[in-house]
């Protein structure tokens, strides 16, 4: 493990992982057993049902402690190695509850070289998380900043007011990061997606389920949709910076989910706003009202694991390295 900060004691970052974890994972099942019931697809049976939460449950938690611990290590000390211990901790994890996930589907033939891509798509979100974080808190936007010249008169920086967002967040350096971040999870989705189809072309295998980001189940993304996966990232994103920042209230927490609401539901609107103005179903899966719930799930994880996992005050305030304290 990286060297942490002396705000950031190991097992209280480890025991804030695994609560926030099982919070999480039990918001997604949840919300899997409601689609269950308004489809009218729930077996029959109580024990069936019981044995169905408790195991999505334990599975989910164990598919999100990675993830989440990852997010701590890039937010108490960000690091290459921090990127690089967490990165390898979701890819070691998703790949053998897919491997496992595959065994015990009864299909074994499943299991190939093909399943080396199946953790892709969530090392890519480990990734995206670290970029905006180190972006917008420890350095990476003066760096930027310092690479593009005069940042008031260049376009990247100057296209926004410099509005503050909150703590150490400008509106410019919020956007710029969560913008390049999501860049890099998309970019790396899609890579994820090429890789499986050469892994799954070279090896004459069959379709391989991965468990990403939300617990949808695909590897890759269609080119047509990256610009929407675009915006639907940098929202996510936008909000995780709002979460991970000098100070996590009721406010930030409300300002994240603001933005992933806004911004998901509009576009799932956009249908029936512009011509030709196609219906849209408010309580579809992929509609305006559900559309936004994974990601705020998993929002609500990473705000639950920073503030059981660092040292804050009763305002919410908490310690900050030497990198985090730069203005803009």
């Amino acid at each position: 493990m990286p060297a942490l900060p002396p705000e950031a004691d190991g097992r209280r970052l480890f025991g804030a992982v695994l609560l926030s974890a099982l919070v999480t994972a039990a918001g997604f099942v949840a919300l899997s057993w409601s689609r269950l019931l308004a489809t009218g697809r729930v077996p029959d049976g109580g024990d069936g049902v019981l044995v169905g939460v408790v195991t999505g449950t334990a599975l989910g938690a164990v598919s999100f402690v990675p993830f989440l611990l990852a997010v701590l290590l890039v937010v108490a000390r960000p690091s290459r190695r921090s990127v690089a211990v967490g990165v390898g901790l979701v890819y070691a994890t998703d790949l053998a509850l897919a491997v496992g996930q595959s065994l015990l589907s009864g299909v074994p033939a499943g299991v190939g070289v093909v399943v080396l891509a199946v953790p892709l798509p969530r090392v890519a979100s480990v990734l995206a998380v670290a970029t905006a974080v180190w972006v917008a808190y420890h350095g990476g936007y003066e760096r930027l900043a310092s690479a593009a010249g005069n940042a008031d008169q260049h376009p990247l920086f100057a296209i926004v007011a410099d509005r503050r967002l909150g703590p150490g967040l400008s509106l410019r350096r919020g956007l710029v990061a969560a913008g390049l971040a999501a860049a890099v999870g998309v970019g790396g989705v899609a890579l994820a997606g090429g890789v499986g189809e050469v892994l799954r072309a070279a090896t004459q295998q069959g379709t391989v389920a991965v468990l990403p980001r939300g617990g949808a189940w695909s590897v890759g993304i269609p080119l047509a949709r990256l610009p929407i996966r675009w915006l639907f990232e940098a929202s996510f994103l936008l909000g995780v910076l709002f979460v991970t920042g000098p100070r996590l209230g009721g406010r930030a927490v409300l300002k994240a989910v603001a933005v992933v609401v806004g911004v998901q539901s509009a576009v799932r609107l956009l249908p029936a706003l512009v011509p030709p103005f196609r219906p849209v179903e408010l309580w579809a899966p992929s509609g305006p009202v559900l559309t936004p719930l994974d990601d705020l799930l998993l929002l609500v994880g990473v705000a639950l694991a920073v503030r059981w996992g660092f040292r804050a005050g009763s305002d919410g305030h908490r310690p900050l390295t030497r990198s985090s304290r730069g203005a803009d």
